[in-house]
């Protein structure tokens, strides 16, 4: 019996998945009025298109309904008439180029596609569009009058073809889709939702193969509720590879023999079809549809569609990972790039540098800015007095390292190789007492060795961007260090060549270099710094006395207690006889009073003998702070000065300028 009800008005939401449940209303409606299956689904397909394009179209996140689509049901004596209306900017499809069917089954293009389905599956399409007020689509559709009957099968073969087609160019415009750098569960969402409205297939999902853990894990679902009801389920390796063996892709008798929680869970409805999806001999899923919408009609799902549709899942699902691992490859090659780059600038920079003092800060640097190393530190062995000398940077440290104090240290040291330690709290070998003033559980330390001699040690913890180091970072620093032992090697000669040799401190034209350096740095970044003179008081009364040979160890003993008491980018030299200059850089007056009164103490607590008769040595400083409009002649004159008048006093100890 023909429907009573001619005219049909619906509002659907902009929401996902919308356009599914408004088939299901056309459905039903065209059921009601006589028309054919096959007209059916043309107009269902056409119907998605048009809703598409609407929801597209329509505006999204406003409080009013202009963000809903009106659509419309009409039907007549003899035709049905389809109405979508959309509130969106609008558009003039004149300017729309239509692709021809057979060259989008070659083409990724997806521009025009649905306006061409519309007029190709309906007998009527007309689109006016009102900018800025939205877009209005009316299709209508003849009733389809078969005579003879066995012309029939002809129709619906060729409406199956055509059906197949069009499924086939949407999955085209999804699968370009995917590769265009998208997630896998959107674009898998839309392939299974234009699935099931061309289908007119109620409900389905796709579940993800884990191969590591037997597992079908719910990947995408609609309107079956599978990551509430079902997330996942065991499919064991055996029964898959026997699956695999089969012709036909569709598993459903298998799958719930093999799973019955499945049936407990899901009506018949809901899991009327089961296929594999599978790229040769490699299981990547599995799709799972409901029924149709003609439940009264128990049609059987097309097997030639349904075995094409699940290849082309398939084939989506690995051309997108496929695509992911080669974007992850060229990621790791783009890395590999940079970072070799960074090594090869980073190794120019380090060799370049000879200045003993300014290599810690520049090595800091390179660390930070190629690996973002928030804590650093360099050691460097002092062949002299056999211990490493921690380099002051910027970050606050002691003075000094006993090589034997730390275990880390002298592990690395003994065993002459690189540590990493990623995570402390499982770190068996090593005591850690210091990690409170550590935000990191993984450190790196590498020992920088040259000629089988350690010649420094690197640490570095806390990345500032709060990640752990890894494996990968390991790799890096020990790029990075591998041009530092040359670096050492080389600021080592070229230290050599302007030292003293008795003192083992640097030279007078050396002194005279280099504090015109610090003079200008000075003057460049405001910062302080300060010159502090020593001279050995009675120097030439314990030559007279004791000779020669005792008054050069006595100036051999206070050169390696300068070296011990200063810092390392401290400057000390032997300026002239028994007089030396200490260049005190971001020192001010009251820090470089506390260098010297450590000094001034520390020189008379020396023992040194000769004959059995102890030798009281005592020495004399002149301290000055670096005024800005000085030249560097007026500041060496300034602390010669405060040194003789220290002298002049009695010796012992420290003369400043009168404040």
């Amino acid at each position: 019996m023909p429907s009573m009800i001619k005219h049909l008005f619906l509002k659907v939401a902009n929401e996902r998945d919308s356009e599914l449940e408004a088939c299901e209303y056309l459905d039903t409606f065209a059921k009601k009025c006589g028309f054919l299956p096959e007209s059916i689904d043309e107009m269902r397909l056409a119907f998605i298109e048009a809703l598409i394009n609407a929801k597209e179209h329509a505006p999204k996140g406003q409080p009013d309904t202009t963000q809903e689509i009106y659509t419309a049901f009409t039907a007549g004596p003899e035709m049905l008439t389809i109405e979508v209306r959309d509130f969106g900017s609008g558009f003039d499809p004149s300017t729309i180029e239509k692709p021809d069917i057979k060259k989008k089954l070659k083409s990724s293009y997806k521009r025009g596609w649905g306006l061409m389905l519309m007029e190709k599956l309906m007998d009527g399409c007309e689109v006016s569009s009102f900018p800025p007020s939205g877009t209005l689509i009316k299709m209508v559709k003849k009733r389809l009058q078969v005579d003879p009957q066995d012309a029939g099968d002809i129709v619906r073969e060729r409406k199956r073809i055509e059906r197949l087609k069009y499924i086939l160019g949407s999955f085209l415009d999804l699968s370009s889709f995917l590769c265009q750098n998208r997630d896998l569960e959107t674009g898998l969402r839309s392939m299974l939702r234009i699935m099931l409205g061309t289908l007119g297939i109620s409900r389905g999902a796709i579940f993800i193969h884990d191969p590591a853990k037997e597992l079908m894990v719910s990947g995408v679902d609609i309107k079956l509720r599978t990551r509430e009801r079902l997330p996942k389920f065991r499919i064991p390796t055996q029964a898959l590879q026997q699956m695999l063996q089969r012709d036909s892709l569709e598993i459903t008798e298998q799958l719930l023999s093999l799973n019955p929680e499945i049936p407990s869970i899901f009506s018949k409805d809901e899991v009327a079809g089961c296929y594999l999806l599978r790229v040769d001999s490699e299981v990547l899923g599995i799709l799972m549809l409901g029924n149709s919408f003609r439940t009264e009609e128990k049609e059987s799902y097309d097997a030639d569609i349904m075995t094409t549709l699940a290849r082309n899942i398939s084939s989506a699902i690995n051309t997108f990972r496929l695509l992911e691992q080669l974007k992850a490859t060229n990621q790791e090659l783009d890395q590999n790039v940079r970072e070799l780059g960074a090594v090869r600038e980073a190794s120019q920079t380090i060799s370049s540098e000879l200045e003993m003092e300014n290599l810690p800060f520049t090595v800091e640097r390179i660390f930070g800015n190629v690996m973002k190393i928030g804590k650093f530190s360099l050691s460097v062995l002092d062949p002299h007095e056999n211990r490493y000398t921690i380099c002051q940077t910027n970050r606050p440290l002691p003075l000094v390292l006993d090589m034997w104090s730390s275990p880390i240290s002298r592990y690395v040291i003994q065993k002459m190789e690189p540590l990493f330690v990623p995570d402390i709290t499982r770190e068996k070998r090593f005591q850690f007492t210091r990690t409170a003033s550590y935000s990191s559980n993984s450190f790196i330390v590498i020992p920088i060795i040259v000629q089988e001699e350690v010649l420094g040690l690197i640490s570095m913890t806390d990345r500032t961007d709060g990640q752990e180091l890894t494996e990968r970072d390991f790799h890096l620093a020990q790029l990075l260090s591998a041009q530092l032992g040359i670096a050492l090697k080389n600021a080592n000669l070229y230290k050599l060549g302007i030292s003293d040799g008795l003192t083992k401190l640097y030279t007078a034209h050396y002194f005279k270099m280099r504090l015109s350096q610090e003079i200008s740095r000075s003057r460049r970044v405001k910062s302080p710094l300060s010159l502090l003179m020593l001279d050995m008081d009675k120097f030439d009364s314990i030559n007279a006395e004791f000779g020669d040979e005792t008054g050069d160890a006595v100036l051999s003993r206070t050169g390696a207690l300068i070296r011990r008491q200063i810092r390392f980018n401290d400057i000390a030299c032997r300026i002239g006889g028994d007089k030396f200059g200490i260049i005190l850089s971001d020192t001010g007056l009251d820090g470089a009073m506390i260098v010297a009164e450590k000094l001034r103490t520390a020189i008379p607590s020396q023992k040194l003998m000769h004959k059995a008769v102890e030798i009281q040595v005592t020495a004399s400083f002149g301290l000055v702070p670096y005024d800005q409009m000085m030249s560097i002649e007026q500041f060496v004159e300034s602390a010669e000065k405060q040194l003789q008048d220290a002298i002049s006093k009695g010796g012992n100890l420290i003369s400043t300028p009168q404040v």
